[in-house]
């Protein structure tokens, strides 16, 4: 079996250990790592133990850096193991995830509703949009429909009061109201309840 002779120690940044033989950087490992295997300069390590301890260290690099992200914001599975494969091979970055996922510090129906809630509150989206950005993070249909069930939005009494207060000044005359509904389309509302709400809107203020 082939060893190889570690014959120095180097501290790196990011937490890590520098394993050299004869100068030359073979591997570097997690500095816990690095302790517990109480890995010694001057000891001939087999070329396939070194290749386990690579594959450890870079697992548990990957679920401590998700968990440092998910400090920050929320992430979908597949927004993070996109993330975790810029930094760590695709093994360990989807390792790292399924643990996340298995300890619920990564949970897409719990990302979908709190993404459902910012863009009905927040964007003022429609439906059909918001499944289209939830698709974008990597949701799939069945979990952002049943997250989308939670949520009591009458669209069209959204498209009214984005008439009211967002698109007012812009229903003087037909060329407004066209981009309006323009805007209304790309926004993920229905064309016949987006004419449904203008003609309330009309109706709310005496017009014909």
């Amino acid at each position: 079996m082939p060893v190889i002779l570690i014959d120095e120690l180097r501290p790196q940044k990011g937490h890590l250990t520098g394993l050299y033989s004869e100068g030359e950087l073979i591997c570097s490992l997690d500095c816990e790592l690095t302790a517990e295997k109480e890995l010694k300069a001057g000891r001939a390590y087999s070329v396939d133990l070194l290749r386990e301890l690579l594959s450890e260290s870079q697992l548990r690099r990957a679920k401590s850096k998700a968990l440092y992200l998910l400090e920050y914001r929320d992430y979908s599975a597949r927004d993070m193991l996109l993330r975790l494969k810029k930094d760590f091979d695709d093994s360990s970055a989807r390792a790292a995830v399924e643990y996340l996922v298995e300890i619920g510090a990564i949970d897409d129906s719990r990302y979908a509703e709190n993404m459902i809630r910012h863009f009905i509150n927040q964007k003022h989206y429609g439906r059909r949009r918001i499944l289209q950005e939830l698709a974008a993070k990597g949701i799939d249909r069945d979990t952002a429909e049943e997250a989308l069930e939670a949520f009591d939005n009458d669209e069209q009494a959204a498209i009214l009061g984005l008439l009211e207060t967002k698109f007012s000044r812009d229903l003087g005359d037909d060329k407004g109201i066209r981009r309006t509904v323009a805007t209304l389309q790309r926004y993920g509302y229905e064309s016949g309840d987006i004419w449904d709400a203008l003609r309330d809107y009309k109706n709310s203020l005496g017009e014909n």
